[in-house]
């Protein structure tokens, strides 16, 4: 059986079902539509009240839904945006199984009752569609490494987990004690305890490549400070490792305002060329093939031991093909 809608959902269903009932009955009475509607007439008047004081932005009497019911009989007019009876459309509907597909990832296994529920939906959603029900969209995470992180916080358990790191592009493994698992900025993350570390840690869960559940942990040894939470980088381990760098930027493009995360300074300096833009990083490594991947589009021009290596970098990579 399914959930029943709250009042506020039923009434904003109602409201919704009225407009286009209204258009196709002109005329009716309050009695009869608060029969076919199956509330009171008190309800009705104050449904139809609500509707009178709703239309298009602007909300002048030129936007607003016309309504006049006083003599106990509704008639409706400058409400055409609604005059259909309320349906899905195919984007809608398509995002809707697509959103269903990917809440199916994330459920934990065990709660089959779920998994049924947003089975159903999607049956009537894909036949309504006229689409397969099978339609499938990948997720970047692995649901059963988030699975085990679940299962990791439940039994404040330790986990060994791989990890890629964007800043080195090396994989380490690491043994953490999950603390919280959240999502921010369309990303899933989860704050631990690093103990190789021995400090807090975020991870991003996408980039965890295997996730193992270890033996249970003393939570009171974790009572670390919690004032400079970081993402986890491997071959820099605090903050006070954050090495500083300069940049020339030739051509202010997109990609090199998102990949050296300046949009704001290009803002305000109007993207103008040639302009010398100072910058942090945790990784030298980071740094060295960021700017080998923008080409042209930025100098180096400090440090001098980062620049040498790019140029060594470069140098290699050049004499590969020229070996050929």
């Amino acid at each position: 059986m399914g959930k029943e809608l709250s009042a506020p959902l039923l009434r904003t269903a109602r409201l919704l079902d009225l407009v286009p009932y209204l258009h196709a009955n002109q005329g009716i009475s309050i009695k009869e539509l608060s029969v076919e509607f199956g509330v009171t007439q008190t309800q009705i008047q104050s449904d139809l009240t609500t509707l009178w004081m709703c239309g298009l932005p602007g909300y002048t009497p030129l936007e607003l839904i016309d309504l006049e019911f006083e003599s106990g009989y509704v008639t409706i007019r400058n409400a055409s945006t609604l005059a259909k009876p309320r349906k899905i459309s195919f984007d809608e509907g398509l995002a809707l199984l697509l959103g269903l597909q990917l809440l199916t990832e994330r459920i934990p296994s065990d709660r089959l009752d779920l998994r049924e529920d947003i089975d159903v939906l999607s049956e009537r959603l894909s036949h309504n569609l006229g689409v397969p029900k099978t339609l499938r969209i990948s997720s970047e995470i692995d649901p059963e490494i988030s699975q085990q992180l679940i299962n990791a916080l439940k039994s404040s358990s330790d986990v060994e987990i791989s990890y890629h790191s964007l800043y080195s592009d090396k994989v380490s493994t690491r043994r953490i004690s999950p603390q919280i698992m959240y999502e921010e900025d369309e990303r899933s993350y989860v704050q631990a305890h690093c103990h190789l570390s021995n400090s807090l840690r975020i991870f991003r869960i996408d980039r965890i490549l295997s996730c193992l559940v270890t033996d249970k942990v003393d939570v009171g040894e974790h009572e670390i400070d919690t004032t400079n939470l970081i993402e986890l980088t491997p071959s820099q381990e605090t903050e006070k490792n954050q090495i500083s760098y300069e940049i020339r930027v030739i051509s202010a493009t997109r990609d090199i305002a998102e990949r050296f995360g300046i949009q704001s300074v290009l803002k305000e300096q109007g993207n103008q060329a040639a302009q010398l833009v100072q910058l942090q990083s945790f990784s030298e490594e980071w740094v060295e093939r960021a700017v080998l991947a923008t080409g042209a589009d930025i100098e180096l021009t400090g440090p001098a031991d980062i620049r040498k290596e790019v140029y060594n970098r470069a140098k290699s990579l050049l004499k590969r093909y020229t070996s050929k």
